[in-house]
């Protein structure tokens, strides 16, 4: 009797083990046609292409014109002075040397004001000056009413120079020559001069008395308002006419860039970019 028993056991063992694998592949059976079926296979072709140089134009680029990029016209701005270029030409800097007025309450606080002319150096650009009046206090940024930017001629870099000079009627009217050039020296009685302007119908005046008529000094938006005024003369049909681009250092003062865009603007180049001077 205690054989059978073992027997059994035995049997019961073997049965456990067996897998069932019918299912499984009735199951891969349907899957594997339906992968085939739902597959997309990649046909892959080598093609032998030989690409053009990197430095050869296109057809329709050597076609092109250069005349139709226009005059390209630049103003480089430093706290040294304007360059005023063109495609294929720079015209020489202007120089300046920078003033900035201040027009300050003194007491502060009250309605009276003082005027205060600083001379601005490479040393001193960055600092407010003192209170001429009251050296416990600094002037402020919202008291500096003005940049003046006097245009000189130096040859070296450490020439000073000199301030260059205008004419100026009894208005204060800055005066020129027909072609557009600064008038810089005193008119004779029966000089014809203009106001210097962008309209076509500047007013002409012709010297009866020189004494009505003083020197002054150039300052930089009217020698490049008058450079301007002769481009346009001399350019009006260009594809890019009334456009220019404005390039400055970074630590140029804001209000200095914003002046020259107002000449560029009185003066017919209305379309201005801006740009960073890099280096």
């Amino acid at each position: 009797m205690a054989k059978k028993k073992n027997v059994r056991k035995k049997r019961g063992a073997q049965g456990a083990a067996e897998l069932e694998l019918t299912p499984m592949m009735n199951l891969f059976s349907n899957l594997i046609p339906f992968l085939l079926l739902t597959a997309s296979f990649a046909s892959i072709k080598i093609l032998d292409v030989k690409l053009p140089e990197a430095n050869l134009m296109t057809q329709q680029q050597q076609q092109k014109d250069p005349d139709d990029e226009g005059l390209l016209l630049t103003v480089f701005i430093t706290d040294e002075g304007v360059t005023l270029g063109a495609k294929g030409a720079m015209l020489p800097t202007t120089y300046v040397r920078e003033y900035h007025k201040y027009l300050y309450s003194y007491p502060l606080g009250s309605a009276n004001k003082e005027t205060y002319l600083q001379k601005v150096t490479k040393e001193n650009k960055k600092e407010l000056p003192m209170c001429p009046l009251d050296p416990t206090r600094k002037l402020t940024m919202f008291e500096r009413d003005e940049i003046i930017l006097y245009a000189i001629d130096r040859n070296s870099e450490s020439d000073t120079g000199t301030i260059l000079k205008c004419v100026k009627n009894k208005l204060d009217e800055t005066m020129m020559f027909e072609n557009g050039q600064i008038f810089d020296r005193l008119p004779k009685a029966g000089d014809t001069l203009y106001v210097l302007s962008l309209s076509t119908n500047r007013r002409m005046e012709i010297v009866k008395d020189p004494s009505e008529y003083v020197l002054k000094e150039l300052t930089l938006y009217e020698q490049l308002a008058s450079r301007l005024l002769r481009i346009r003369g001399s350019y009006p049909d260009v594809p890019d006419a009334g456009e220019i681009k404005l390039v400055a250092e970074d630590d140029v003062v804001f209000d200095k860039i914003i002046h020259i865009m107002d000449v560029c603007r009185d003066f017919g180049f209305d379309k201005i970019s801006l740009a960073k001077l890099a280096g």
